[in-house]
């Protein structure tokens, strides 16, 4: 059974800048599962309607599962984003509409509304003892629910091994793949499970395949539809139907879905994007699909650039590119610059034309920041962090025995808005050389450390910060080194709770999130 908090409010004539004639009622609707993970403790809702000629904002009380928004004025094409929220302001639950609603009299608008929750997976790793020997393997996602206030420690996971997290409004998806034991390389075909947002059940397997390693993928906000790039093709997944169809061949590493005033849906992608470490090539492809209801689609190449990533929002599709240090706007017939001079712009997510960027800052020790900026306005792009990447180990046999490391590479992998423009959350990969230290007995070492970072949108204060991954090698030891060592946490940083829990951060994705 679903759960419905719902309002009636009146449509009343003369209030606003666009009267109504003859007044009436409209009713909006927040659907809920009924299901064990459903939002609690909230007591109000935030209702924020988009329509056409302009936005209108209420935050209301909750009494019985009722609210009353008051008055309101006729709109048309509306979509809305809800919020419900704690006493102190909390965000405990998040839903937006799918499809545009007019607010008329006697209109119905219905809202799936769900719980604040990250996800992400990746890859593990395990190395014999006897044989030294690394073998890699996928293993179940791992949740982190924002409203439940608690410590990311990595010990709660969804059933299933899985490679990819997509949130498609209100649903969820896992890509499931087989990976070569030897690198953590993807093999054979992938297969896509529904995964309940009520209960995080799994759901039967989709009977479409795809082919090429997987590597990004996005959703539309009925989740009906999902693009996903893989190592060889862009494709269109029906989740209704569970058909998977290719719209491009080549390798697509990021991809992001705009809907139009008028309804035509369209993804904009990012092919052979290569890596953001090394000296800037504008090799990459920016490609433009429009996706026809015949099953049919029209691909068209936006050129040659450095396009590092790409988002869509409220109709409109946007791109960072990292070696212009530019955000812009791209339409089907070409791109136009919005913001530069942004630095080695690498992320993007937008929402409410509102954009966060992840610049990366190459040197040692390499810096990353995050920077939020106006699309529509002039005003200097804000900082929310930028800070230095370090690693600290520990010699484990030498209590309070510790080593710092600059990070010489240090990259930002995804970047998602969440709960309504409440949450911002990034996954990066930061590598680290350190020479020997004679005098300290310390051996030369090279470590590995993936790391998701949950920040407040407004403040940019960290919520989370969690280390899920860190692996080091000693490359030379002198017989008197200090053989053992292990990576340390830094204060505010949290880390798996055992070391089975840890794994490489492959995809990340929010509830209803924004990319």
């Amino acid at each position: 059974m679903t759960k419905l908090l719902w309002a009636a409010a009146a449509l009343c004539a003369g209030c606003g800048t666009n009267s109504t004639t003859g007044g009436g009622t409209v009713q909006v609707v927040l659907d809920i599962p009924n299901a064990t993970l459903d939002p609690k403790g909230y007591s109000s809702v935030e209702l924020r309607l988009h329509g056409a000629d302009g936005d209108l904002e209420r935050n209301v009380p909750v009494f019985n599962g009722m609210f009353d928004l008051g008055d309101l004025q006729t709109m048309h094409q509306v979509t809305v984003d809800a919020v419900l929220r704690t006493d102190t302001g909390e965000a405990v639950g998040y839903g937006r509409s799918s499809t545009p609603m007019d607010v008329v009299a006697g209109a119905m608008l219905t809202v799936p509304v769900r719980r604040p929750i990250v996800y992400f997976a990746g890859l593990v790793s395990q190395t014999n003892p006897n044989t030294m020997v690394t073998t890699w393997s996928e293993a179940p996602a791992t949740f982190g629910d924002m409203s439940a206030g608690t410590t990311f420690n990595g010990s709660t996971t969804l059933s299933g091994n899985t490679v990819l997290m997509v949130s498609a409004g209100p649903s969820l998806f896992e890509v499931q793949q087989p990976v070569k034991s030897s690198d953590g390389t993807p093999q054979g075909s992938a297969t896509i499970v529904p995964v309940s947002t009520g209960d995080h059940s799994l759901g039967t397997p989709l009977a479409g395949t795809l082919d090429g390693g997987v590597i990004d993928g996005a959703g539309t906000d009925d989740g009906k539809l999902l693009v996903i790039g893989t190592s060889q093709h862009l494709y269109l997944v029906d989740t209704m139907t569970g058909t998977a169809r290719s719209m491009a061949d080549g390798q697509f590493d990021r991809v992001a879905l705009v809907t139009s005033s008028t309804g035509q849906l369209s993804a904009l992608a990012v092919k052979n994007r290569g890596s953001t470490t090394s000296t800037c090539s504008s090799t990459a492809e920016l490609v433009w699909v429009t996706i026809n209801g015949d099953e049919t689609s029209n691909v068209n190449s936006l050129g040659a650039g450095g396009w590092a990533d790409v988002a869509g929002d409220r109709g409109h599709a946007y791109y960072v590119d990292q070696c212009k240090g530019e955000l812009g706007e791209a339409t089907m017939s070409g791109v136009m610059s919005k913001r530069t001079m942004l630095g080695r712009a690498t992320m993007l997510a937008v929402s409410g034309q509102q954009a966060w960027i992840g610049v990366e800052k190459p040197g040692r020790p390499a810096q990353l920041a995050l920077v939020s900026a106006s699309i529509a306005g002039s005003d200097p792009p804000r900082t929310l962090y930028s800070v230095p990447v370090v690693q600290v180990v520990e010699a484990t046999d030498y209590p309070g025995v510790q080593r710092s490391f600059d990070a010489d590479t240090a990259v930002f992998n995804q970047l998602e808005v969440g709960a309504g423009g409440d949450y911002v959350a990034t996954t990066t990969t930061a590598h680290f050389q350190g020479n020997a230290i004679t005098s300290a007995n310390f051996p030369e070492m090279e470590i590995v450390a993936d790391e998701l970072r949950v920040v407040d949108a407004a403040s940019g204060a960290a919520v989370q910060r969690y280390r899920s991954w860190c692996d080091g090698t000693i490359t030379l030891q002198r017989i008197n080194d200090i053989q053992n060592w292990g990576c340390a946490t830094e204060t505010g940083q949290s880390a798996p709770a055992t070391m089975n829990l840890e794994h490489k951060l492959g995809s990340m994705t929010f509830t209803f999130g924004k990319k």
